[in-house]
């Protein structure tokens, strides 16, 4: 049976309930997620306490995402402050105060626990071996540095977007700052890494952003290019990009500022102290690229309460697809694992090459979730299946492989491949539509060889020669649906591949 586990968040700007639903199996999927500005760092006296009021305030929306938890039948909870509570000088007293308000059980996540949980959110989900994290919160800043998927360094600034919006921005006229502003506050950032030699030794590598600040430049800067793929997780920004933002967003008016396309409302102020922290780490670190992850401090959480003695996952990519295919998609996970064998089994005879180890995790993709739309539509699951794939947020794949992968799901060369490879042309490289042309054929080949799903084609023995491939395949009994599809698709196959198309079917040596 199923269970529902919860994870509550209550940082220095805003405060968030997650909903996890987890299978016996341990595969999992968010059902509910909610989320409110709070502020919690701009309640904090000159004195360093946090005073009842304040708790009293937000009791409240505690006890109303507690009802929520109770809606859900959530089995298991787990509740963490950040960055206004730890550096409060009452801390022990707020947690008290919640306890009594709510009867919720608060946890106080140091500064190191709190970047460990960005970093699982990180590794959990994204296909990327080395990085620094930066963790742009309300009144903290984490930044941790990995290898091989291993952290090595962390390290928690008592600094965010909304205390340092506070301490830099008080007197800044109509929202616009001034570059004396601008540079106060990048000095003070720039002295507060100085103790810390591993974030200067570690050039070239990608900046990995979580929060709100990196996620709300992505949405801003999607908006402004036009981009055809409105996901933010593994959303890639160029040293170009936040240049631009540098030079713009800091002097507009706030009015202006608030009815930027992608930018909250809620977010226009302290968009521009964020935005001065996370330039200034990164010209420090000399970092290569922006990337976005939509994954960070409660994934983390979530995995080290259901994980805790190995909470990073081994493979993001396997373990997004069987995220998947647990939750009512009525696909047989034996049928998709032979068409990705058939698939990868044709690629290894036809192909090699610098690129096989991203064509094969296309074909995983492609093969396994080519037919989730099927729990929306049987009829129309091809296309369904297309924007699961695009807007599922499929951990382990970038926005290109993304895309590469929908349009393998679905390959249709003369009417809906075109019409994509268009679409996202934003996205895709030029050698692209040959690589969708021949994974796309390729698949619908080994779909083809398991179409009536039950394993009637035991062994496949795929040759090449003089321009051909031969496919010599074992059957349990004449495979009538198999060799239907096989002759729908040939055509397509070999136009993609310049090579004659031929196969023989023998009875299976097994039965």
């Amino acid at each position: 049976m199923n269970s529902k586990i919860g994870i509550m968040d209550i940082g220095s700007n805003s405060i968030r309930l997650v909903i996890y639903e987890m299978t016996e199996t341990g595969a999992y999927r968010i059902v509910q997620e909610c989320k409110e500005a709070a502020r919690l760092s701009e309640k904090v006296g000159a004195n360093g306490r946090m005073e009842r009021e304040a708790i009293r305030s937000i009791a409240p929306l505690l006890r109303q995402f507690m009802a929520v938890c109770h809606m859900h039948g959530v089995v298991r909870m787990r509740a963490a402050a950040t960055a206004a509570i730890r550096n409060a000088t009452n801390s022990d007293e707020i947690v008290q105060w919640i306890a009594e308000e709510t009867n919720l059980t608060l946890e106080i996540l140091s500064g190191e626990q709190e970047g460990y949980a960005g970093f699982l959110g990180v590794v959990n989900t994204m296909n990327v071996s080395d990085g620094i994290i930066i963790d742009i919160g309300g009144g903290s800043t984490e930044i941790t540095l990995f290898r091989d998927r291993k952290r090595l360094h962390t390290v928690s600034f008592p600094f965010g977007a909304v205390n340092m919006n506070w301490r830099f921005g008080r007197e800044v006229k109509n929202g616009e700052w001034s570059p004396q502003q601008i540079e106060e506050m990048e000095s003070f950032v720039r002295s507060s890494l100085q103790n810390h030699d591993w974030i200067f030794s570690n050039p070239g590598l990608p900046f990995i952003g979580l929060g709100g600040t990196l996620r709300t430049l992505a949405k801003i800067n999607q908006k402004r290019q036009d981009y055809s793929l409105p996901v933010t997780h593994h959303y890639e920004m160029t040293i170009e990009d936040v240049d631009y933002f540098y030079g713009s967003l800091p002097h507009l008016p706030y009015e202006k500022r608030k009815k930027t396309a992608g930018l909250s409302k809620d977010r226009a102020d302290i968009i521009v102290p964020g935005l001065i922290i996370l330039k200034t780490i990164f010209e420090a670190a000399q970092g290569s690229a922006y990337l976005v992850s939509g994954a960070g401090l409660r994934d983390g959480l979530f995995h080290e309460l259901v994980n805790a003695e190995q909470p990073v996952v081994a493979n993001p990519l396997i373990t997004s697809i069987r995220n998947i295919l647990s939750f009512a998609v009525p696909v047989s996970e034996a049928h998709v694992k032979r068409v990705n064998e058939y698939a990868v089994r044709l690629y290894d005879t036809l192909a090699s090459g610098t690129s096989a180890a991203m064509d094969k995790r296309l074909l995983l993709t492609a093969a396994t979730l080519y037919k989730t739309g099927a729990a929306l539509n049987y009829y129309h699951f091809r296309q369904n299946s297309v924007f699961w794939i695009l807007h599922a947020g499929i951990g382990g794949l970038s926005h290109r492989e993304t895309v590469l992968a929908a349009l393998i799901a679905d390959y249709h060369p003369k009417n809906r491949t075109p019409r994509l490879l268009r679409t996202h042309a934003d996205i895709l490289e030029p050698s692209d539509e040959e690589r969708v042309h021949r994974l796309g054929s390729l698949l619908q080949l080994a779909i083809g060889m398991d179409r009536s799903e039950s394993g009637m084609i035991t062994s496949i023995n795929p040759t090449t020669g003089d321009d051909a491939l031969h496919l010599r395949l074992e059957s349990k009994s004449e495979p009538i649906l198999e060799q239907r599809e096989l002759e729908a698709v040939a055509k397509d196959f070999q136009k993609a591949w310049n090579l004659t198309l031929s196969w023989s079917i023998l009875p299976s040596s097994n039965f």
